[in-house]
């Protein structure tokens, strides 16, 4: 028994030591870089591709056993650009087979990978350029793809901390994508089904925004016939998560592509915030404003893409969108065409507030600095003018209703019309308020600078029914019509407001209108005056018959503009300007109460008929309406002054000619007595 024990001793001693040596001598005898050729030829005669391998091939233990490449660099022989580059990649071997001389790769862990996807002006990408016509790989000397038997159906793929930096010359895209992990099982070129994970981290640069992104499918890609299926797809943006399938055919000459997705139910808010900067005050709760993606049907190929249908639902309210979209040619331009049908739309609820705190700031240190220049304006914003300019558009839309900026809209219907740099807006009759809208827009950005029209007509509108989402407005009733003529040019959003020209007309019919800021304004004018309060007998809303505006606008809304408000035998008129930025607004006005043959709706003494009182309407659109205006007292005086200077001339002339008369009849007395 002890001699067996011994004897197995040294069987496994043996085997040990034996072992070692042959691991020693694989290892010593054996050069990996044997095997760089036999790599690059393999990788070129499969993909088509040309693999450069730049530095040393060792054996390496860790992350994998196998072999250590450093330095690999991928072209396809066509464009300038490299499609990829590693810093290095680990294969897992099978060790029986190098036994045998083959070099059977189990497994790839590469690390540091960098992709370059540029596509040229012409919206060729460098990964499908056809390699067909390229010239092939230059052979090794003294080595053939036979030399070294190669196995590359790989069991399972690593990609660890992998970039990739994307630039499209023709959509004028430049992005980055970093951090990629990607992990697969059993993966093959050869139209065999294998699970795919990847995950990634999108960072913008300016905004400093953080994107994480997870995907997993099982994969079927035919590279021969250029085919890849992602089935059971899952795609994670949180709170998005998108789920479907998403095929590619004939990626290497007529590429096309079809998926069907969906999505879960999710806040949209909470997703907008990964895009674009929210103010957290503004930001619902996580069970309101639910979104979701019913249904998305799209397919395309290399001349455009057709979204079949999109359905998707936000808190009840249903939207369905079709569309085709043709990419542009040597001979025409982009075209986009589609029909967009939606029961209620609420902007207000869809597009969370954003915070504006570079102004904010901006502000605040104006108002806590001594002396210090008030902030008035706010950054310019350009019009689209390169993209109005670079296709054509025609869209139907079709809503129940629409609600924006407060105000509901019911039924909606326009027409959407882009040609040759000039895009066209023409609503049919849109119900508002117990009464209809109409509005067309005309922007043609093919003038250089842009000329913008716009024409607007509100007819038979119920001012009770609008107050209702425009308290201010509760100071008037009846039914009114509007209208806006306005022309601009520009560039940009300020130009556009800094050249307006035009007008704008009110009409009230059967009108109550409540004048107690008027009151109050003359209230502040009698102070002034020797024979007490002017509008003293005033009621604090007065029906009027007839009760119109005007606004005309010259050059711009800052200033020059020209106001005249009628209300019977009440007059306003005067001149001034809107500072949007500051959302203040000034205009220096006459209130006058005209005498007959004007309907006397106002009644004041005669001696204060047609007199223009001098008043300054210098507020903020928040203040109190009370507020808004207020008379200028030293010019009232000077009014006072003109008035009593009449009166006394008057009374003097009136005595004068008491006095005269007075005279001639002394006179013919005198005559007649002789």
């Amino acid at each position: 028994m002890s001699k067996l024990f011994k004897y197995l001793i040294f069987l496994l001693a043996g085997l040990a030591v034996f072992a070692v040596v042959l691991a020693f001598i694989l290892f010593s005898v054996i050069d990996p870089n044997r095997y760089k050729p036999a790599i690059e030829t393999a990788v070129s005669q499969q993909a088509d591709m040309q693999l450069r391998i730049n530095g040393d091939i060792d054996w390496t233990f860790r992350p994998v056993f196998g072999l250590s490449i450093t330095d690999v660099s991928l072209r396809n022989g066509v464009t300038p650009q490299e499609l990829a580059a590693f810093s290095n990649i680990a294969l897992k071997l099978d060790i029986g087979s190098l036994l045998y001389g083959n070099l059977a790769v189990q497994e790839l862990v590469a690390e540091n990978l960098h992709i370059n996807w540029f596509v040229d002006a012409q919206g060729q990408a460098n990964w499908l350029v056809n390699t067909d016509s390229s010239p092939a790989a230059p052979e090794q000397p003294g080595a053939s793809s036979t030399d070294l038997p190669i196995d590359i159906n790989i069991a399972e793929i690593r990609v660890i901390n992998a970039s990739i930096a994307v630039r499209d010359l023709s959509n004028n895209i430049d992005t980055r994508l970093q951090n990629i992990n990607l992990s697969s099982q059993n993966t093959n070129l050869e139209n065999r089904p294998f699970p795919l994970e990847l995950s990634m981290r999108l960072i913008n640069e300016v905004s400093g925004q953080d994107l994480t992104m997870e995907l997993a499918s099982t994969a079927q890609v035919d590279f021969n016939g250029g085919n890849i299926n992602l089935d059971d797809l899952r795609l994670n943006v949180s709170p998005l998560v998108l789920s479907g399938d998403l095929s590619v055919s004939d990626f290497r000459n007529a590429m096309r592509w079809q998926t069907s997705l969906s999505s879960n139910t999710f806040n949209l808010s909470h997703l907008l915030a990964n895009f674009m900067a929210i103010d957290e005050d503004s930001m619902p709760a996580h069970n309101e404003q639910q979104f979701s993606i019913q249904n998305l049907q799209a397919n395309g190929d290399s001349t455009g893409a057709t979204l079949g249908g999109l359905t998707i639902a936000l808190d009840g309210t249903t939207a369905e969108l079709r569309g085709d979209y043709l990419f542009a040619t040597d001979t025409r331009q982009a075209l986009l065409a589609y029909n967009l049908t939606a029961d209620a739309i609420d902007l207000d609820a869809l597009l969370p507030a954003t915070a504006n705190t570079e102004t904010a700031a901006a502000t605040d240190a104006s108002d806590s600095q001594p002396g210090s220049a008030t902030v008035t304006s706010s950054a310019d914003t350009a019009l689209p003018i390169d993209f109005l300019r670079s296709m054509n558009i025609r869209g139907e839309h079709r809503l129940e209703s629409l609600a924006m900026s407060g105000l509901q809209f019911a039924p909606v219907a326009f027409g959407l019309q882009l040609q040759d740099g000039v895009l066209n807006i023409d609503t049919q009759p849109v119900g508002f308020y117990d009464g209809e809208l109409d509005a067309t827009i005309n922007l043609d950005a093919s003038a250089s600078p842009a000329q913008l029209a716009v024409e607007t007509g509100l007819n038979n509108i119920s001012a009770s029914a609008l107050t209702a989402d425009m308290p201010r407005l509760d100071f008037f009733t009846g039914r009114f019509n509007a209208s806006t003529t306005h022309m601009m040019q520009g560039d940009t959003v300020n130009a556009l407001f800094d050249s307006i020209d035009g007008a704008s007309t009110l009409q009230v019919n059967d009108s109550s209108v409540n004048i107690t800021m008027l009151k109050r304004v003359f209230s502040a004018i009698s102070v002034l005056s020797p024979s007490g309060n002017i509008a003293a007998q005033w009621p604090d809303v007065v029906r009027f018959n007839n009760a119109e505006a005007f606004l005309i606008f010259v050059d711009g809304i800052d200033d020059n503009q020209e106001l005249n408000v009628r209300l019977d035998n009440f007059d306003i008129s005067g001149t001034g300007g809107i500072d949007l930025a500051a959302g203040e607004f000034d205009y220096r006005l006459d209130f006058s109460i005209l005498g007959e043959p004007a309907l006397q709706t106002i009644r004041v003494n005669e001696d204060f008929q047609n007199v223009a009182w001098p008043v300054r309407c210098d507020a903020a659109f928040d203040d109190a309406a009370l507020q808004y205006c207020s008379p200028d007292l030293q010019r009232v005086r000077e009014v006072f002054a003109a008035i009593a200077r009449d009166e006394i001339q008057q009374r003097a002339s009136e005595a004068l000619g008491e006095q005269v008369d007075r005279l001639r009849n002394r006179i013919q007395d005198l005559f007649q007595n002789q």
